[in-house]
């Protein structure tokens, strides 16, 4: 019986020794390696080491705007082509700002900010500006430099952000209003029917709106895990062309396929290459004038080999076999200057030259998935002849 009572004590003292056996002889974690040590020519006090290396430019100038000091940072970050000590800023710089700036610190004795924009490269700076008094009562400005121009461009993509959705809400909101003000004022049957209606093609705009900013965000934000399998091109061709038959037939115009049999599959995620190609005939439809045509195209193509087969392919497209998918409509067309721009978020090109409206996210959503497959999308357009909008996609 005591026997017994004792055999789960021994497993168990049996399990933490084992544990232990196993912990003390696991593998090394691995480490990265270190940085490189720092190589100088005399010996260099603690401090002169820190403001060497750090990625914090860093100048000491007097008041009269004479550089006494600058690390390798400042020199990068500056653009100085040279060794600036003994150099006046302005000599330096060359921005007459920036120099008045340095000196008017050095005058009032009191601690500021600034933002430099610099150009080859086009970047943003701040610059902090902290007086230090001697001794002799001379005053020598310390310049702490950062660069901050990733943290602008958020801020400014953050702004426009904001500004878009707001103005995108504010549409659908209004009408909402007015069409529920109309109904509530007892109109005949027929105009509240209508009105019914209405309100039900603004509801479905502002869902379309929030699913397309969810995917986006999503997309983004790297949430969303692709499901790549082995994907048949004409099957993917063909339920796109379903689906959008509908909205084409409405205003007389013709969609159809010209991918032949025996293209190789693509290693895709079908459901999200069925959004890619239905908001490309989406935007083609929209472009399109009644009685127009839309083709839908698909061919192999192999790189660097074949780089002259379709239009405007980028230099950067990586090397291997690709199936190029095509979307061509006999439309308005799209201004040369207007190109570089489309698969911006919100940005249309111009509302009335198309039928109906959007959310202006479909052509962002397509490249970030497009782009997750490893392939590139990108446009081909004359305005008054039409655009071909391409995309890669890796075979299986």
């Amino acid at each position: 019986m005591l026997f017994d009572l004792l055999i789960p004590w021994v497993i168990a003292a049996a399990a933490i020794t084992w544990l232990v056996i196993m912990w003390q002889n696991r593998p090394p974690e691995p480490q990265s390696p270190p940085p490189p040590p720092v190589v100088v020519d005399r010996p260099y006090a603690p401090a002169e080491i820190i403001v060497s290396v750090i990625d914090i430019g860093i100048l000491f100038v007097n008041g009269d705007g004479i550089v006494l000091m600058h690390n390798p940072a400042a020199s990068e970050l500056l653009n100085l082509q040279r060794d600036g000590v003994g150099r006046t800023l302005i000599s330096l710089i060359r921005d007459h700002q920036f120099d008045e700036f340095v000196r008017d610190v050095a005058v009032r004795c009191e601690s500021d900010e600034m933002l430099l924009p610099m150009r080859n490269p086009a970047r943003t700076l701040r610059v902090s500006a902290r007086p230090i008094i001697q001794p002799d009562d001379d005053v020598i400005v310390i310049l702490l430099i950062r660069d901050i121009t990733q943290l602008s461009q958020l801020e400014r993509s953050r702004r426009d952000m904001i500004a878009s959705v707001s103005h995108e809400l504010r549409t659908p909101l209004a009408a909402l209003k007015l069409l529920s003000e109309t109904i509530a004022s007892n109109p005949p049957p027929e105009i509240a029917q209508r009105m019914a209606r209405r309100i039900s093609d603004e509801v479905d705009a502002l869902t379309r709106l929030v699913n397309d900013l969810h995917d986006l965000s999503q997309i983004e934000a790297g949430r969303i895990a692709l499901q790549m399998s082995p994907t048949d091109v004409i099957q993917i061709v063909e339920r796109a062309i379903e689906r959008i038959q509908p909205q084409a037939d409405s205003h007389h115009i013709e969609v159809n396929h010209t991918v032949l049999s025996g293209l190789p599959m693509m290693l895709a995620d079908a459901g999200r290459i069925d959004q890619v190609l239905l908001n490309l005939l989406h935007n083609a439809v929209k472009f399109t004038p009644d009685g127009g045509y839309i083709t839908i195209g698909a061919q192999l193509i192999n790189l660097p080999h074949d780089h002259d087969v379709l239009p405007g392919i980028p230099i950067d497209h990586n090397a291997g076999e690709w199936v190029a998918i095509t979307v061509t409509d006999t439309g308005v067309g799209i201004p040369s200057e207007h190109l570089p721009r489309v698969f911006e978020r919100f940005y249309k090109v111009d509302q009335a030259r198309t039928r109906g409206s959007g959310t202006g996210l479909g052509l962002a959503i397509a490249r970030h998935l497009v782009e997750g497959h490893s392939g590139k999308i990108w446009v081909v357009s004359t305005v008054g002849v039409g655009t071909t909008f391409i995309c890669t996609l890796p075979t299986a």
